[in-house]
């Protein structure tokens, strides 16, 4: 239908005012789809409305009453766009100036990188005292370095702790038996430098706070090459595998006392317990990372201090004098584990 042809359909109904749609298509000659079609059109120009008491009969409105529904409808529409447009802009302006800044400044802390070489490793390790804020940690599962590397270390412990860092060293319980070790590990304590010594340790590690570390490319060989990770989601699982070997090493001291006239290390004790149990020389060896000769070198010295002629009686012996018992101050690492639970990755 035309819009001069709706215009007549709506002016009658003004005419007439409240109507029953069927009557007024029926009296306009007008047939049943063209009527739906009218009273639709005049419904959405706002011309029209249904009657609250009969739903079949059509009403009129005014044109100005409906000029002003439409401009109100055109408001509220505009008001909900502007309303929406603003939360679109919130949002671009969250993610633009938060979450994008967050994102890439966490990846770019994510670095991993590879070093070889002393010139290489050194400036690495000065990287990392570089970057501590608060805590600086080294674990050593190498041999003892010669006296020029202890120093240079004491340097660089010196210069940590004056700027206020902690500085926590982890060796191995043989280390004590090295050339100037008794020297070095008393210097380290004077300085302020916090010591604790363990039988084993999975292999070296070098870390800063959580935010950078010092990892072997092969624990089996520490020579061949340093992993340098920066960024805590890559620190943090070291950083607590070496708080956990930390808890549970045992505190540098001169001495220790004696049980009975006998004195065992940390590493011994280890030993004697895999004895005690009946492990065998090559898997003991295997456990603590050390050779087999090593191993049965160790253990004719056990018998003969304890004055016994085999590895059971060794064992027995221990245990009756209490050197297999946890010390006071804690349990020595790995002791209590079963020889297929010790990490092996130490070399004699």
């Amino acid at each position: 239908m035309s819009e001069a042809s709706k215009l007549i359909v709506y002016l009658e109904l003004l005419a007439r005012g409240e109507v029953r749609s069927a009557v007024l298509a029926r009296d306009l000659g007008i047939s049943d789809q063209e009527a739906e079609h009218t009273w639709s059109a005049l419904e959405d120009l706002g011309l029209i409305g249904r009657s609250e008491r009969e739903s079949e009969h059509i009403v009129p409105i005014s044109p100005e009453a409906a000029l002003l529904r439409v401009l109100r409808r055109q408001r509220t529409l505009t008001e909900k766009r502007v309303q929406e447009f603003q939360r679109l802009e919130e949002a671009v302006a969250s993610l633009v100036d938060v979450y994008i800044p967050a994102v890439a400044a966490e990846r770019s802390e994510i670095q991993v990188s590879i070093v070889s070489g002393r010139n290489e490793l050194l400036q690495a390790l000065n990287d990392l005292s570089v970057s501590a804020q608060e805590v600086v940690s080294f674990v050593y599962s190498r041999p003892m370095p010669p006296l020029l590397e202890l120093r240079r270390t004491l340097s660089l412990d010196r210069h940590l702790i004056e700027r206020g860092i902690t500085v926590r060293r982890l060796h191995l319980q043989r280390h004590t038996a090295a050339p100037d070790a008794a020297a070095y590990f008393e210097t380290l304590a004077d300085i302020g430098v916090e010591l604790r010594l363990a039988p084993l340790v999975p292999m070296d590690m070098f870390i800063a706070d959580t935010s950078l570390a010092l990892l072997p490319l092969d624990p089996e060989d520490p020579d061949e090459g340093m992993t340098v990770l920066r960024g805590a989601r890559l620190v943090r699982s070291f950083a607590t595998m070496f708080e956990h070997i930390w808890q549970g090493a045992t505190p540098y001291t001169a001495g220790r006392p004696e049980k009975d006239g006998v004195r065992l290390t940390d590493e011994q004790t280890a030993i004697v317990r895999m004895l005690a149990e009946g492990i065998k020389d090559e898997k003991i060896a295997r456990n603590l990372g050390v050779s087999p000769r090593t191993i049965s070198r160790y253990i004719a010295e056990f018998m003969q201090r304890l004055g016994v002629t085999s590895r059971f009686a060794a064992g027995a012996r221990a245990a009756q004098l209490g050197l297999l018992d946890p010390e006071p101050s804690g349990a020595a690492p790995y002791a209590g584990y079963r020889a297929a639970e010790i990490p092996s990755g130490n070399r004699v």
